[in-house]
């Protein structure tokens, strides 16, 4: 947070990219949107997002920095916008929380925060939210990602920033992205390390509505258990909505009642309720996209599913300050490379510690690359 400490932030243009593009690439992940369910997601694990070398905003010269005091009034107050509830307990929480820290410690104003937008009034909230005067739009998932690039031309002062993983650029818009495979395959090892210390083999995945996104994240994490033992076994169980406390309480039951030994609940609003289900009947399970779940003192966690937008805030104001990040570019966060992506065991053994640190070694170094890029192409048809 020390990047940004002072009052004005500044930016300067660069480039990166992502490692299924060219030369100047980076690394990638995304989120749920559904089609007539409710479309919060919880989660925006992705696929790949290239870099753009070119600076849309007019006001960004190549080496000049520019003051994200939009208003010239001294102050930055940091707008926020996000599809699904800000106390989700979940991925929107964490982008929420994670400004409002950010603010604070760096003397900013407090965040204006707009939550439960519906993608079909994407446009009008957010850019309502950018007339009330605030200097950066932070916006919580690519679902509203859709009018970002007429809304940046449309405030060009503005810093507009997603935490999209939508794997396209927007212009005019920074982003960070992270990769959604590697993250999946990551938690379905640490859950079949946790499944063989029970009497079951067999682990369930609750997601939404079976969206691509949805098929990504579950293969891989399938994938990722079955390297622990061949004979574990994943179950898909959609619940129709990904904040339908309901409807996940009856895809839990129905896992539990075919023996599943541990559940991911990839889920938004319903997540927490699930957890507690979880708990009470002894089964392992885990966070989607939250990174602090294992010092929780409300639900025991087993496994933090990390892709928290609000640890990426200070890498990502680091590099728009240094000019490495600029408007038009995103920024993608490897597991194995930063701490804070992908799974964390929450109290396993020194071994088992050991052995997922080694897979997510093993991730970074792209040991698995051709396996989950495989997935990517059957999921999504490239």
């Amino acid at each position: 947070m020390s990047a940004v400490a002072a009052l004005s932030l500044v930016v300067a243009a660069c480039g990166s990219d992502d490692d299924a593009t060219d030369d100047t690439t980076t690394d990638t992940t995304a989120a749920p949107a559904t089609d007539g369910a409710d479309t919060t997601d919880p989660t925006e694990p992705t696929d790949d997002t290239t870099v753009d070398d070119t600076t849309v905003d007019d006001t960004a010269v190549d080496g000049e920095p520019v003051s994200l005091d939009a208003d010239g009034d001294g102050v930055v107050t940091f707008g926020v916008a996000t599809p699904g509830p800000r106390d989700d307990g979940a991925y929107y929480q964490a982008l929420v929380e994670g400004i409002e820290a950010f603010s604070s410690e760096n003397g900013y104003a407090e965040p204006i925060v707009v939550d439960n937008i519906d993608p079909a009034q994407a446009d009008t909230e957010i850019r309502n939210l950018a007339r009330q005067g605030v200097d950066v739009i932070a916006v919580g998932a690519s679902e509203l990602a859709d009018p970002l690039a007429g809304l940046a031309a449309e405030f060009p002062d503005i810093f507009w920033y997603c935490n999209c993983g939508a794997g396209q650029q927007v212009e005019g818009v920074a982003q960070s992205a992270d990769d959604s495979a590697q993250i999946s395959y990551s938690a379905g090892y640490a859950t079949g390390l946790l499944l063989q210390d029970t009497d079951s083999t067999a682990a369930a995945f609750l997601g939404c509505c079976d969206l691509d996104f949805e098929q990504e994240a579950y293969r891989s994490f399938e994938l990722g258990l079955q390297a622990v033992d061949e004979s574990f076994t994943m179950t898909y169980i959609p619940t129709g909505d990904f904040n339908d406390v309901a409807g996940a309480t009856e895809a839990f039951n129905q896992a539990t009642a075919n023996g599943a030994g541990a559940v991911y609940p990839f889920l938004g609003g319903a997540l927490e309720p699930i957890v507690q289900l979880a708990n009470d009947a002894g089964v392992i399970t885990m966070s989607a996209g939250a990174s602090d779940v294992c010092e929780s003192e409300d639900l025991d966690y087993q496994i933090a599913v990390q892709f928290d937008a609000g640890d990426y805030l200070d890498v990502i104001f680091d590099q728009i300050t240094t000019g490495e990040l600029v408007e038009g570019e995103t920024f993608v966060f490897t597991v194995g490379e930063f701490p804070f992506v992908g799974a964390k065991l929450c109290d396993g053994t020194d071994e088992q510690v050991a052995a997922l640190d080694e897979v997510l070694a093993g991730i970074a170094a792209g040991e698995f690359a051709d396996a989950l890029f495989e997935i990517k192409s059957e999921v999504y048809g490239f």
